[in-house]
């Protein structure tokens, strides 16, 4: 240990000694400063390397002077090669010649030089949209689909079966949620998109918050003056329904000598029917309470992006994001259920419609200078987000008479955050440090009215007002060096400090609660030749329950059902350790293993003739699997990607109300095929398949589930006008379906929607296809607490 801090220490000590220097600018045949290519620096043995920035600028710094060989490296291909003698520092300007990019001739023998498709870095996978055929003329969503690990839907991604993932573009989260997340991710194309990282272990520099860990969009850098902008339009057609879901759209992008700007417009009305069948069957007594339920929702929105950012000179950039979303989301449904227990047989019927007003503000301003040539740099965020959500909830509850009630939960909630993040690189050990304040605030009131002949009696003993309020101060700083040509390492340390307090006026309850916690990080990777790479990774991440399942008032949904939060509920935290291997750029071998410690549910529980759900902590989980995915494109009518996830699970329960499921393996399957009918690769066929095997969590058991999709891309017009036909869920098998255990009671229930459908999606492109706009966001991952609750 000693001997490696010595040695991490003259690497430290020996940036300061470096006199020589080579810098200058690498240019295309054309003049163009090139970005991301890699200047390499040799002399006996020794080699010394730095990457171009947007600009095509790089600076190497030497230890000594002398005769060096310099080569340039663009897309994994060497373009440049030459002998330079250095005398203290030195100006050198490249032009990179005409290089082999698809396939070279040496002696008469033609070398195909691919171009990557997967990348294994020391801290993340990467899919370099860009190489695959496969996932041009889509938006963001669907090059995520295709991306290894990642599973989307029309609400939610997940990694490897994990959801709440956060989702990052140009290395800055995305303050955006649920359904308004996906609405904005569709008018993303991804043709603009150069690469995406799934990151499963996070490092320090990121919120501890969230154990599936980030997706990081990485846009393509803009070089081009001038401005564009696409159309898009797209429907959904539902087996036997009345209606269809729709979404229209605009985008506009300007990129000047100094000024970008990218905004968006888009308008949708998604439509969703579903049914719920919840059976509670006693298996110490002969009681149960067996529910079915229909469920419509229609979900109206409209929303609105705005980016701008402005260069002051070469080393200062500043910049603002707004966004702004109003939705109207209606929800109906009819419920009949049958309960037997020591009073006898009754028979429930009830309905409810509930109509929300939700309107949503994020502002961010960001500022970032550039402190030296070497890449170091200073980056101030602050962030706001504004939620005002009023509803107007009706239901019936019919026995022997019928009950009419109206609720009106009025929610108000704000999030501040502020921010300091500085990088500084020292020869090949890159630093990072940074502190950032947060405070949550959330103000709900809960109006319950009994109806009675028409008239609206507020009913004090239903009625609450809840008060939360959260700050959390973070820290952190991590290292990463190249140990050497071969070995890459970083380590990083996060310490974030929580206190909260929730106030529930009606009952006069209030919770204190106060914690601090650290949270390591470390990565090894190792890449004997261009075929192999190897990765050895360990993270701490938390869990922190969102703050609607913190107000303990109950919310009564019929008479005899109601839901109600736990003030007392508490963060759940995961320890991660991953390996991973990556073969010629298109296999990639993950073996992983998770702790998961105070995790927390939803659970339902039956108190003498009522029912309701509660989150609690009540188990502990291991998880140990390995995740396989492999890319073939061999052939050139064909690009596959297959992806699965085999894992075994085991839970274990402290809460003696609360049975584990069983403990066993079980398995995760994606399978994306694209036929190409014509030599341009305008006219695709789609196929794939997605399934999963009986899993577990906590206590629920979740049997077999699968999914079947076919579809035809098709791109007009020198590719400005895409059409995308999908027909989804083919044999209607896509449906959820599991059992809970508990002492007295199991609990059986599925839930199925419309997921067969037909979705026809339209773009058309104008300008410029090559400004991209402004393209950064800010990081603001606190906006994901408040999915959950209102």
């Amino acid at each position: 240990m000693n001997r490696k801090i010595i040695y991490l220490l003259g690497l430290f000590s020996s940036s300061f000694i470096f006199a020589q220097s080579v810098e200058g600018t690498v240019m295309d045949k054309d003049n163009k400063p090139v970005s991301e290519t890699e200047v390499l620096i040799t002399k006996n043995e020794k080699k010394f390397s730095a990457i171009t920035d947007e600009k095509g600028l790089f600076k190497i710094l030497l230890q000594e002077n002398g005769d060096y060989l310099l080569e340039i490296i663009k897309d994994g291909v060497k373009t440049n090669s030459e002998k330079i003698t250095v005398n203290g520092n030195a100006k050198k300007d490249i032009q990179i010649k005409e290089a082999p990019a698809a396939e070279q001739k040496i002696e008469g023998v033609t070398v195909t030089a691919k171009k990557k498709l997967f990348e294994r870095k020391v801290d993340r996978l990467v899919f370099n949209v860009e190489n695959s055929v496969a996932s041009q003329g889509i938006d963001a969503i669907e090059a995520l689909a295709k991306t290894p690990m990642v599973k989307t839907s029309d609400d939610a991604i997940s990694i490897a079966g994990k959801s709440n993932v956060a989702v990052m573009i140009n290395d800055r989260l995305l303050n955006l949620n649920g359904q308004e997340l996906i609405n904005y991710l569709k008018t993303l194309r991804s043709d603009d998109i150069l690469k995406i990282e799934v990151i499963t272990t996070p490092p320090a520099k990121y919120d501890a918050e969230g154990k599936s860990g980030l997706i990081n969009i990485i846009l393509k850098k803009n070089a081009n003056l001038g401005w564009n902008g696409s159309l898009q339009t797209s429907g959904n057609y539902f087996w036997g329904r009345p209606t269809v879901s729709s979404r229209s759209g605009a985008t506009f992008n300007y990129q000047g000598d100094k000024l970008s700007l990218s905004t968006n417009l888009s308008i949708g009305d998604n439509y969703w029917y579903y049914t719920n069948k919840n059976y509670l069957t006693g298996t110490t007594s002969n009681n149960y309470w067996n529910r079915d339920t229909q469920i419509l929702n229609n979900y109206k929105y409209k929303s609105g992006n705005i980016k701008a950012e402005y260069k002051i000179n070469d080393k200062n950039l500043a910049g603002i994001n707004y966004n702004y979303s109003h939705s109207n989301p209606l929800e109906k449904g009819e419920s009949t259920s049958k309960r037997f227990n020591d009073e006898g047989l009754l028979d429930i019927m009830s309905d409810y419609r509930n109509r929300n007003s939700r309107d949503v503000h994020n502002a961010t301003a960001f500022y970032e200078t550039k402190l030296d040539s070497a890449g170091s740099k200073l980056n101030l965020t602050a962030n706001m987000m504004i939620n005002n959500s009023n509803a107007r909830n009706f239901s019936n509850t019919t026995t022997t008479g019928t009950t009419s009630t109206m609720a009106n939960p009025i929610s108000k909630y704000r999030i501040y955050s502020g921010q300091a993040d500085m990088e500084k690189t020292f020869a090949k050990i890159k630093t990072e440090g940074g502190l950032k304040y947060t405070k949550i605030k959330n103000d709900s009131e809960f109006n319950f009215f009994d109806i009675k002949n028409g008239d609206y009696e507020l009913n004090q003993g239903k009625t609450n007002t809840f008060f939360y309020n959260e700050e959390n101060y973070a820290a952190y700083i991590s290292t990463n060096f190249k140990i050497s040509e071969k070995w890459d390492a970083k380590a990083g340390l996060r310490y974030e400090y929580t206190t909260l307090e929730g106030i529930s006026m009606n009952d006069n309850n209030s919770a204190k609660i106060k914690y601090g916690k650290f949270f390591p990080t470390a990565y090894i990777s190792y890449k004997p030749n261009e075929n192999n790479a190897f990765s050895l990774n360990y993270s701490r991440r938390i869990s922190r329950p969102y703050f609607g399942n913190l107000n303990p008032f109950k919310y009564f949904t019929s008479d005899y059902e109601y839901s109600t939060g736990n003030p007392y509920l508490l963060p759940s935290f995961s320890d991660n350790f991953e390996f991973g291997y990556v073969l010629k750029n298109n296999l990639n071998i993950t073996l992983y293993y998770n702790y998961n410690k105070d995790n927390w549910d939803r659970i339902q529980m039956v108190d003498g003739n009522y029912r309701y759900t509660v989150a609690k902590n009540f188990y502990n989980e291991d998880q140990a699997g390995i995740n396989i995915s492999y890319n073939y494109n061999k052939l050139k009518w064909l690009e596959s990607t297959i992806f699965v996830n085999g894992y075994y699970a085991k839970s274990k329960s402290y809460d003696p109300l609360i049975l584990p499921a069983p403990a066993g393996y079980s398995a995760n399957i994606n399978i994306d095929n694209n036929f190409f009918l014509n030599k341009e690769k305008t006219v695709t066929l789609m196929l794939g398949l997605w399934g999963s095997l009986p899993n577990r969590n906590g206590n629920t058991y979740y049997y077999t589930n699968a999914s079947l999709y076919t579809g035809v891309k098709l791109a007009f017009m020198d590719k400005k006008l895409l059409v995308n036909l999908y027909l989804n869920d083919i044999l209607n098998t896509n449906r959820e379906k599991g059992i809970e255990y508990y002492p007295t009671y199991n609990i059986d229930y599925q839930y199925k929607g419309i997921t067969r459908n037909v979705n026809l999606s339209l773009t058309y492109k104008f300008g410029n296809n090559n400004v991209k706009g402004a393209t950064k966001q800010v990081k603001f991952e606190e906006s994901n607490r408040a999915g959950g609750g209102s």
